[in-house]
């Protein structure tokens, strides 16, 4: 296949992942949402231009950049671009290696080529089980893998061990979390490998043998406590301390605070989280009660949309709530479990609100029927199909900063779990 047939085959695995039937048929809004999906699993942000461009939507003649092609890819389900070509390439060498088939045989000899060819597959699995016999446990396909984090809290080191001899020659990775971005490649022969975590979080690191998931570890990072980190350009953020941001009443960090860092406001506003990522006492995320008294303090420049963005996060999915000035709406994404939502396709303007004042937020969830309350108004409400899982936690983030003045989680009857009014 040359490169513009592995392109196609690749859009077409993605269209059958979607299942939104045939892509002729796609609107904007399909390109939007998947857009959007895309920079969640792989953390790229593919424009809908470009990717009307690679389904021929838009007439563009050359092949796309290898960013672009890498993210498709990785998308799709495989390592990246060169790893797609090469199973095609692998394919196609297999298929040319076959004789070219003559002059078709009597009925007679095709029987008895059929009754040979099965005589030497029986012999073949014979034989295969005789050696297998043979051989130690590890030569099956038996692989381990086993984590030792070695602190409490942010940043957090975890030690991974693991045994991949039976990969042979195949390729093993690590991964430590749904990011792509994230894997790196370890040697079969080795056994530790140490990885470092700067948010807190619910991970599912993965090792990875070829193209096939062969252990998947489930690791819980705790925040320590309510923990606030200020994004920056490197993987390693600012922090503060919950007695540097707890102050007249309520959660909050000030542009003054931020400027003491050497945190610039403008022309790009700080992108400010606010962690809790514990135990939630057996907390289901599709049966329970959130609230909260919040608003953005930076409402200014850049940040004239006063974005917030609300993260309840379980240990399969989440729910994720933005909250935003009414005339930035267009630009909001909501996640309720295993559904999300764009605002150029779902009607999310009653997320819009004043944020430069208090919002009263509350979220309802049971058994997966979810409710979004705004200052005690419904802002939507939607029933999702698999589960979230169990809680972990929340973050809250702000474009430029906020304040919390109170957190609360509870049980459907009513049963506190967390209440915070620091």
């Amino acid at each position: 296949m040359n490169n513009q047939e592995v392109l196609q085959e690749c859009c077409r695995q993605i269209e059958a992942r979607m299942g939104w039937g045939r892509s002729a048929e796609w609107q904007r809004g399909d390109f939007e949402t998947l857009s959007s999906r895309i920079q969640e699993e792989t953390g790229v942000l593919l424009s809908v231009s470009t990717l009307k461009r690679v389904w021929g939507k838009v007439k563009y003649d050359s092949l796309p950049s290898l960013t672009t092609l890498n993210t498709l890819a990785r998308f799709a389900g495989h390592g990246g671009w060169r790893e797609l070509k090469q199973q095609f390439s692998d394919g196609e060498a297999e298929e040319n290696a076959l004789p070219v088939r003559e002059t078709e045989p009597r009925r007679s000899n095709r029987l008895l080529w059929a009754g040979l060819g099965c005589l030497f597959v029986l012999l073949g699995i014979w034989m295969g089980i005789r050696w297998l016999k043979g051989q130690p446990v590890r030569a099956r396909g038996i692989y381990t893998f086993s984590m030792e984090p070695l602190a409490d809290g942010i940043p957090n080191s975890v030690v991974f061990h693991y045994d991949a001899r039976a990969a042979g020659d195949d390729s093993v990775f690590f991964q430590q979390s749904w990011d792509p971005r994230r894997r790196v490649a370890v040697p079969a022969t080795g056994n530790v490998y140490t990885s470092i975590y700067y948010y807190p979080g619910h991970f599912k690191a993965k090792l990875i043998v070829g193209k096939d998931i062969v252990k998947e570890q489930e690791l819980l990072i705790r925040s320590g406590g309510w923990l606030t980190a200020v994004e920056q350009d490197h993987p390693v953020p600012v922090y503060y301390s919950k007695a540097e941001t707890v102050h007249d009443g309520a959660w909050r960090l000030t542009t003054r605070q931020l400027e003491a860092r050497n945190i610039p406001l403008q022309p790009k506003p700080p992108v400010t989280k606010l962690f809790y990522i514990e135990d939630m006492k057996g907390l289901s995320a599709d049966d329970f009660t959130f609230e909260a008294t919040l608003r953005n303090e930076y409402v200014q420049g850049s940040a004239i949309c006063g974005g917030i963005r609300i993260v309840l996060h379980g240990t399969e999915s989440a729910h994720i709530v933005p909250l935003a000035k009414p005339g930035c709406v267009g630009e909001m994404f909501l996640m309720v479990g295993d559904t999300s939502f764009m605002a150029t396709n779902a009607d999310l303007s009653r997320l819009g609100c004043d944020v430069s004042q208090w919002v009263k937020l509350r979220y309802e969830v049971k058994n997966r029927q979810a409710k979004v309350f705004v200052n005690g108004k419904e802002a939507f409400r939607h029933t999702y199909v698999k589960t979230a899982g169990d809680l972990v936690g929340l973050s809250i983030r702000f474009d430029g900063t906020g304040a919390v003045d109170s957190v609360a989680f509870a049980r459907p009857d009513g049963t506190p779990v967390l209440t915070e009014t620091f």
